[in-house]
């Protein structure tokens, strides 16, 4: 099986081997961290509708007025689908520091604003969390999101099943 030179059938060495078995250990790791694997996943949510609340606190004003309802809403790192904007609610920033005594205090900033956003996602909400498209989200979870040509940071604020 092995011969003097240490190759496995003549022709595959024990470390290349050992490379190749953590090499596809990896890859089912991944696509497990992924989902690829999860029955959630594959069957999908979409009779399951919810309407998902998220808000910034602050966000350049020029990139909250490109906002439009109707735009696509995703998530970046697990590359969710959110649906689509149904409300948009502009408001002043909310910008947290210390004053002069040190106690934390809300301020505005020119050229910000904050921005709540309702959109109506396909998912369900349960006890332990939202579930879109096989993924898990929470309430206060902060997530980068694009919706339209605009990426933000935004809070999930809440959300309610719209129909089950």
């Amino acid at each position: 099986m092995i011969d003097k030179s240490g190759r496995l059938f003549g022709k595959l060495n024990i470390i290349d081997l050992i490379f190749i078995i953590l090499m596809l250990a990896a890859a089912v790791f991944a696509m497990s961290r992924f989902g690829v694997f999860s029955p959630e996943k594959a069957a999908g949510t979409a009779d399951n509708k919810m309407l998902l609340t998220m808000y910034q606190e602050e966000a350049n004003t020029f990139t909250v007025s490109n906002i439009k309802p109707g735009d696509p809403v995703s998530e970046s790192f697990q590359n969710t689908d959110f649906g689509k904007v149904s409300g948009i609610e502009i408001g002043e920033p909310v910008n947290w520091g210390a004053d002069q005594d040190g106690r934390q205090t809300a301020a505005g900033r020119d050229g910000y604003s904050s921005i709540k956003l309702e959109i109506e996602a396909p998912g369900t909400v349960t006890s332990s969390g939202l579930t879109i498209s096989g993924a898990k989200y929470y309430v206060g979870q902060i997530l980068v999101i694009r919706v339209g040509t605009s990426t933000l940071y935004a809070r999930v604020e809440g959300a309610e099943q719209i129909n089950q």
